[in-house]
């Protein structure tokens, strides 16, 4: 295509922040659940003071190259509305595991090279090993057999290598995770016992998120899960609690603020959540989702500060 002129990357002397999101249908995912409708339309009336809000769905406009796309909606009016037009955009926020990186003239947040790493749950083990309880690659029967018995705790985690919200993950006893895997592709990991709680904050099993936008914490919460099951997983049932960022444990902040480091270098602007667990008072790395959702109304602390947090990352970014 043509080139695109950083004038054509703003409307009306604004810069053009565009959201991506998979799938064809206006009305799908998020916006079919009210609470996310909520924030994100919330989130769309801030933007716009600063921006010129355009959201995308990728399955129904066409990418055009260059940070360009066919057509999509304009936020205006407290709505979004049909815009019919190319949409060139300054800075996009990635919710759709769109596969390309940050242009010459637009930047894209987060890059696909961040989803690369951190979808692939045993190229982040591979990463950030350090942090994170022995993790071995199954490809066989073969593998299976060999990884279970390296596998020193008496319990033990199958996980799929790419997944998200807590599915096809499996935990128990070495005999039943033997019994119940009939697809040798995934990964086998030593079992974290939380059974202790997060010092200082909860009792009992849990997993708990510190969610990063570009070095800065900007929400921490616990999960903690159903009676009967050990996915703390909110789209598992789990139950969250907001923690003030003073709860946060010392050593958990202080792994979450390396990890950071490394990505600085790695990605430039980010946001993604490290989940942790601990185990008699110490803290585990479970992983990293880069794509933490949008808070809900019903989640007060932080709110606000998410949404202009958010803003401010998308921003900042803009080359």
């Amino acid at each position: 295509m043509a080139p695109v002129s950083q004038l054509q990357r703003s409307t009306n002397g604004k810069p053009n922040l565009v959201v991506l999101h998979p799938g064809r249908s206006i009305s799908g995912y998020p916006f079919n659940i009210a609470k996310y409708r909520e924030s994100y339309h919330d989130f769309f009336r801030l933007a716009q003071k600063k921006s010129a809000v355009f959201y995308v769905r990728t399955g129904a406009s066409r990418y055009l190259g260059n940070g360009v796309f066919s057509h999509g909606y304009q936020f205006t009016g407290d709505k979004l509305v049909p815009y019919r037009h190319p949409i060139a955009a300054a800075v996009m926020y990635n919710k759709a595991r769109f596969p390309h990186n940050s242009g010459a003239m637009w930047q894209i947040v987060n890059p696909w090279k961040l989803y690369g790493i951190t979808y692939d749950k045993f190229g982040c083990y591979q990463l950030l090993k350090q942090y994170m309880k022995p993790t071995y690659r199954v490809t066989s029967r073969k593998t299976f057999v060999r990884s279970l018995q390296k596998i020193k705790t008496a319990w033990v985690v199958w996980k799929p290598v790419f997944g998200s919200e807590g599915r096809g993950i499996k935990i128990g006893p070495k005999s039943l995770i033997r019994r119940r895997i009939k697809r040798y592709d995934g990964l086998l990991q030593e079992f974290i016992d939380t059974s202790d709680g997060v010092p200082g904050v909860c009792k009992g099993l849990h997993d708990m998120r510190i969610l990063l936008m570009n070095g800065r914490i900007v929400q921490s919460y616990v999960r903690q899960p159903r009676k009967g099951s050990y996915l703390a997983n909110v789209a598992q049932g789990g139950r969250m609690l907001e923690i003030r960022k003073n709860q946060i444990p010392r050593r958990a902040r202080a792994i979450a603020q390396r990890i950071d480091e490394r990505f600085f270098n790695y990605f430039g602007p980010r946001i993604y959540a490290i989940d942790f667990g601990f185990e008699r008072g110490k803290p585990y790395l479970f992983e990293i989702n880069p794509q933490p959702g949008l808070p809900y109304r019903q989640w007060p602390l932080y709110y606000r500060a998410w949404h202009h947090e958010l803003l401010n990352t998308l921003l900042s970014s803009i080359r």
